[in-house]
């Protein structure tokens, strides 16, 4: 059993990393449990958005971070529950064109983004990122290889569409009006509805993308195979079984 933490932008992200993960884990013999940290999914959860995963890191130092979720120290046993194998920490891609992002990640960090076209690209430049705002430079390197970066490109909705769907593509290039139109027709088709696009933008709400979820999570395979970064943050936590 490995014992997964959660850091991602809102609940529909930790249900997509919940369902995903976990079945393609099951499939290699491997049991794992994933616990919202942030958000703590309960029905004050914000709706989401990559300032709680920034500010919950900045919130949350390494000294007291590592104490707390990995066992011992001064902050050991606060959880209530075993400590933790490691964190995994989440953020779309689609937020690299943000301005309010990008002053952020200047000021907080000193950190200019560079323009970045491809998902590898994208991908690269939310892992710097998160390893910025975790304050690598501070952890020993048993510690940073427990903090475990999943970018999502564009976004989760891309993981969820390539569950949908049967037919084999890269989901990664798919982004904007485009992911939010297949992601929606998706999900109406899941409910039995008939899709009625264009969407003015992918519904979070909480009880449909469970169940969505739930519903396609026996096709994790199709997310690892249409969303490359998927799969390479599903290989980082191969290393913990």
């Amino acid at each position: 059993m490995i014992r997964i933490g959660v850091v991602c932008e809102g609940p529909t992200d930790f249900l997509a990393i919940q369902a995903f993960f976990q079945h393609a884990l099951e499939v290699e013999g491997v049991n794992s449990e994933l616990l919202p940290i942030q958000p703590e999914m309960d029905n004050t959860s914000p709706e989401g958005g990559w300032g709680n995963v920034l500010l919950w890191l900045n919130r949350n130092p390494p000294a007291s971070r590592i104490a707390k979720f990995f066992g011992g120290g001064l902050f050991g046993g606060d959880l209530g529950y075993e400590p933790l194998d490691c964190l995994l920490v989440q953020l779309d891609t689609d937020v690299l064109e943000n301005a309010s992002f990008q002053g952020f990640v200047r000021r907080e960090y000193g950190h200019i983004l560079a323009p970045a076209q491809t998902p590898g690209a994208r991908a690269d430049q939310i892992t710097d990122i998160l390893r910025l705002a975790w304050r690598e430079d501070e952890m020993n390197d048993v510690d940073v290889n427990r903090h475990v970066p999943a970018p999502a490109v564009e976004a989760t909705e891309a993981w969820c569409l390539a569950a949908f769907t049967a037919q084999s593509q890269d989901f990664e290039v798919i982004s904007g009006q485009t992911l939010i139109d297949g992601f929606m027709s998706a999900l109406e088709t899941t409910e039995g509805r008939q899709p009625s696009p264009p969407y003015a933008e992918a519904d979070k709400n909480i009880k449909r993308r469970k169940r969505f979820c739930v519903a396609h999570r026996s096709r994790s395979a199709r997310v690892a195979d249409g969303c490359e970064h998927f799969g390479q943050t599903l290989q980082s936590l191969r290393a913990f079984a």
